[in-house]
């Protein structure tokens, strides 16, 4: 046995089994799919036809906002016209599917007034007041004539001040004493992200079937003044017309400085536009809605922000995230409506991970039995390719679930578990080689080493096969064949290999010090060549 081949042998020892120590040491594990530890499925359905472009456009931007969630390797994909979301391992269902199925366009408005929304008779009066100003602006009138007419709160002329003026909100002193409204600051020190966040209280979580029908979402128009709820907050607002959109967001992340704040930077153009309306409600709230919902509602601190802003406020950091998430992504290109949501059951996903780790576990004994009856001493080089090409796949799918967020789906299962076949099938293609040159006369030693070039090239070919089938499976296809595809091809270039580094060198090694020329310990004579092959072998008559 060369040293060259010793030394293979010992660094793909070292290497598979070194690989699997490391990664139970640093406690990675693989992440796992939906199917296999619960999670939720939503299924997307646009309101109106709409074409490719627009449904792989409204995809990468769900995408991003699922990612910002930090949920690992979500699967979405469409089905046709409908986009199928798959979020595995999340904690707070709820606000995962809020956040996916947000459609509307993000828009920056005034606040008129804030009310209490479980006070039926403020409401009205909001409503009524929404109604007034509507009405005081008249369907001819511009951006410009709108804030001429009234659209600041602090005027008290003309119909609109006087509404303003008498709204119930005034004479309950506004919103409830318990809300305090975040505000818009000039970034003045850079945001300590490593620093430690404190425990945020419980947010009041407001139903909006509590209260009465705010403003519809057909009848959120942008040039109009809405009455809307606010997300997490027993409060209501009345809004004036859109200032900005979102489309004036260029990035938007939540850091910790002291407390959880929104860091805002904008585009050239809403840079511009967004100086504009500092200057115009200077100490006064603008609200930021999506989807209906006013996400937050600052206060105007500066009348010049140069392109960034902070948003602060009694954000938690949940609030934060999903209001920095709402910034940066904005509004999909097509209008949704959520047409199924599942939840799959974390035992659910425990029962079919226990059904699919018994069945691999099932599989591999069977397997190891049949190689041990079948080549004796070479079905144990079978039993430790396997265990080989296990350890590092295990590792690699550990660390790409740790680095990536590469989760291990049902489908992956089944890749890997047919990759098994994969696997043995490469031990047989080597062993039937040597079977044959023993039975021509060649003794085992001499075999087991000429025999592996002729058997490795059909190795090559035949994984070849298996990695063209999954490159195309990979490419052509989405969702869960796509990690069938993966991970079937995965374990066949580790099979590769650990056939030429492992199997190999371990075959010579028994070939040269455990058989001592005797064929039976390989399980190489067999049916009616028995007699032949051992005068053969040995040198005496048949």
């Amino acid at each position: 046995m060369r040293r060259s081949q010793i030394v293979s042998l010992l660094l793909a020892v070292i290497i598979g089994f070194g690989s699997l120590v490391g990664v139970i040491v640093a406690g990675w594990v693989p992440v796992l799919g939906v199917q296999l530890q619960g999670g939720v499925e939503v299924l997307l359905r646009p309101t109106a036809p709409a074409d490719d472009e627009q449904l792989d456009r409204a995809i990468e931007i769900i995408r991003s906002r699922v990612d910002a969630l930090g949920v690992a390797e979500p699967d979405i994909t469409r089905q046709g016209a409908q986009v199928v979301v798959q979020l595995p391992g999340v904690k707070d269902k709820q606000r995962a599917v809020d956040l996916v199925g947000q459609t509307a366009e993000l828009r920056f408005r005034p606040v008129l007034l804030t009310f209490n929304p479980f006070d039926e008779a403020e409401f009205r009066s909001a409503e009524g007041f929404a109604d007034a100003y509507n009405g005081s602006v008249g369907e001819a009138a511009d951006a410009t004539s709108d804030a001429e007419t009234g659209a600041e709160p602090a005027s008290s002329e003309g119909p609109v001040g006087d509404a303003l003026d008498d709204s119930p909100a005034d004479q309950a002193g506004g919103p409830p004493e318990t809300v305090e409204p975040p505000e818009i600051i000039e970034p003045e020190t850079e945001p300590d992200a490593e620093a430690a966040a404190p425990e945020a209280d419980e947010p009041v979580e407001v139903e909006v079937a509590d209260v009465p029908a705010f403003t519809s979402p057909e009848d959120d128009l942008a040039d109009l003044a809405v009455v809307l709820p606010g997300r997490g907050e027993p409060v209501g607002y009345v809004l004036g017309p859109a200032e900005l959109t979102g489309e004036a967001v260029a990035e938007a992340a939540a850091t910790f400085n002291n407390e959880w704040v929104v860091n805002v930077e904008l585009t050239d153009e809403g840079a511009v536009g967004f100086d504009e309306i500092a200057a115009r409600y200077f100490g006064q709230q603008v609200a930021i809605v999506l989807d209906g919902i006013v996400e937050s509602a600052p206060v105007i601190r500066a009348t010049e922000f140069g392109g960034t802003a902070v948003i602060s406020g009694t954000f938690d950091e949940e609030g934060a995230r999903d209001l920095a998430v709402a910034l940066r992504f904005g509004a999909l290109p097509v209008v949704f409506e959520q047409d199924d949501v599942r939840t799959v059951s974390a035992t659910l996903g425990e029962g079919t991970l226990r059904a699919g780790v018994v069945a691999g576990i099932v599989g591999l004994i069977v397997v190891g039995i049949y190689m041990l009856l079948y080549y004796r001493l070479l079905g144990i080089v079978a039993v430790a390719s396997l265990a080989i090409s296990g350890s590092v796949l295990w590792s690699l799918i550990s660390w790409l679930g740790e680095s990536r967020g590469l989760a291990l789906t049902l489908a992956g299962t089944t890749g890997i578990i047919v990759s098994i076949g994969v696997q043995v099938d490469s031990n047989i293609v080597y062993y039937e080689r040597i079977k044959e040159e023993v039975r021509r006369g060649r003794a085992i030693r001499s075999a087991a080493d000429a025999s592996f070039k002729g058997a490795f090239s059909t190795i090559v070919w035949a994984d070849l096969a298996s990695l063209i089938g999954a490159g195309v499976l990979y490419q052509l296809t989405s969702g869960t064949v796509r990690g069938f595809a993966l991970y079937l091809g995965l374990a066949t270039l580790i099979d590769l290999a650990v056939s030429y580094f492992f199997m190999r060198p371990l075959v010579v090694f028994i070939a040269r010090k455990l058989v001592n020329e005797q064929p039976r310990r390989l399980g190489v004579l067999g049916g009616t060549d028995d007699a032949a092959t051992a005068a053969a072998v040995t040198g005496g008559p048949a």
